[in-house]
């Protein structure tokens, strides 16, 4: 279980002042500049030189990153940790007592050969830990921060105050997220109104972060077996384009925000018949749209019937039914 915070070691009225800060900026924020925005608010209250802060999975080969914000580091820091990973004491101390900060002196002449080679690579003498799981998806925030050769070493107070700080900066990402799927639904009004979107949050390796509960539903009707939190088809830049659902992805840093709507049965008809559909629900003759299309009168009745087949629907009255549930974006 986590431990009780007792106090904040800051006076009161600072560290209330940084928590409605974090809070503004997780409203305010974008969820590209929210991690570094944060990190530059926590400076003055308990200063670090670099920072890692990022998302996880134990699994049996160890932690797997899902998502990852470096302050101060370059890229190749969480690979070379990926390297030394099984010598990093941090995990298990980390995950022995999630919730309460540990220190661990990477320099220390006791420490793993691994973690001195990491700290001395990247300028690291003493890092400062705090984990916070989730028990639903069994994904685990983690803010690792740091202090290079020379720097006072973290006091238990400095300890005290990021155990105290971890479950509100976990709450801020969420609600950054949310902020942002609600942004991207405000950004689809017009053409896409009338569709059913559903909106939700993702890394690179498709794990979800955050999702409305019609997301899960569009899944479960292209896969009725699908189990979360990870998406059953992956993530790709593209999106997805099924047989029952469309989803437009949109990469934001390593994260992804996922539009979901359910294909229209319209969608399963080729460019021409699409044409034909559209024309023959605004009750033209196969004459008609023959002559605007440019085909026989005998291609425009092959049209048709292979219409009817995928549709599974019979006379013109099923297609304009079908054509008046479409947005404009589509009909036109």
């Amino acid at each position: 279980m986590t431990e009780p915070c007792v106090r904040p070691p800051a006076s009161m009225a600072v560290f209330a002042a940084v928590l409605l800060e974090i809070y503004r900026l997780a409203r305010e924020e974008s969820l590209l500049g929210f991690h570094q925005a944060v990190m530059e608010c926590l400076l003055p209250l308990l200063p670090f030189d670099k920072a890692w802060w990022g998302r996880s999975a134990q699994g049996d080969a160890g932690p797997q990153e899902h998502s990852s914000y470096l302050f101060g580091l370059p890229e190749s820091y969480v690979a070379d940790w990926k390297s030394i990973s099984h010598e990093d004491i941090t995990v298990a101390r980390a995950h022995a007592k999630p919730g309460v900060a540990v220190v661990v002196d990477m320099q220390h002449k006791e420490s793993p050969a691994g973690l001195r080679w990491l700290g001395a690579r990247y300028d690291i003498a003493e890092l400062l830990c705090v984990i916070s799981s989730d028990r639903l998806t069994l994904l685990s925030d983690h803010l690792e921060l740091y202090r290079s050769l020379g720097a006072a070493p973290f006091s238990t107070d400095e300890r005290e105050l990021l155990s105290c700080l971890m479950p509100h900066l976990v709450s801020a990402v969420s609600l950054n997220q949310i902020r942002s799927l609600q942004a991207l639904r405000m950004s689809l009004e017009g053409a896409e109104q009338r569709l059913a979107l559903a909106l939700a949050v993702c890394d690179g390796q498709g794990v979800l972060q955050s999702a409305e509960p019609a997301f899960a539903e569009l899944l479960l009707a292209e896969w009725p077996d699908w189990f979360g939190p990870r998406l059953p088809m992956g993530v790709q830049p593209q999106g997805y384009n099924g047989r029952r659902l469309y989803i437009d992805a949109r990469q934001v840093n390593d994260l992804y925000l996922l539009t979901a709507r359910q294909r229209s049965v319209m969608e399963q008809l080729s460019v021409r018949e699409s044409d034909v559909a559209r024309l023959f629900g605004q009750g033209r003759t196969y004459k008609e749209i023959a002559r605007l299309l440019g085909m026989s009168p005998h291609t425009v009745r092959h049209h048709i019937r292979s219409i009817y087949t995928k549709l599974g629907i019979h006379g013109k009255a099923g297609i304009a039914l079908l054509l008046h549930q479409l947005p404009p974006a589509i009909q036109n």
